[in-house]
């Protein structure tokens, strides 16, 4: 009987735990191609973009927080920059298979990642 107790005490716990787990998106992706999106020059600056073909631009700030990844690996703004040059300068990179994932806050809508795959 014991055995029994412990077993639905055990099982009502597990359920109400599960019940009270909720949930809260904190960011939305945007993915882009890097041709088409405005990248800024510092920090605290604005990234603008078209999330659709018939949309027009949005544009949303960066901050002190904001990280950058390339191909999984985070790494400082002046270097992320510096691969979007490369992708731009040379010969043979096409900038319009370069993918970009921008993550905005839903609260604020600002910049609170971007990455980049190529």
């Amino acid at each position: 009987m014991s055995r029994f107790v412990i077993t639905i005490a055990l099982l009502l716990t597990f359920n109400t735990a599960g019940a009270a787990r909720v949930l809260e998106m904190l960011e939305r992706a945007v993915e882009l191609t890097l041709l088409g999106v405005t990248l800024p020059t510092d920090i605290g600056g604005t990234i603008s973009f078209k999330s659709c073909g018939g949309c027009t631009y949005s544009t949303h700030r960066t901050t002190d927080a904001t990280t950058f990844e390339v191909n999984g690996q985070a790494i400082a703004f002046s270097e992320f920059l510096g691969v979007v040059r490369e992708i731009h300068d040379v010969p043979g990179t096409a900038e319009d298979e370069a993918l970009l994932t921008v993550y905005l806050d839903i609260a604020t809508d600002r910049v609170t990642r971007v990455a980049l795959r190529h």
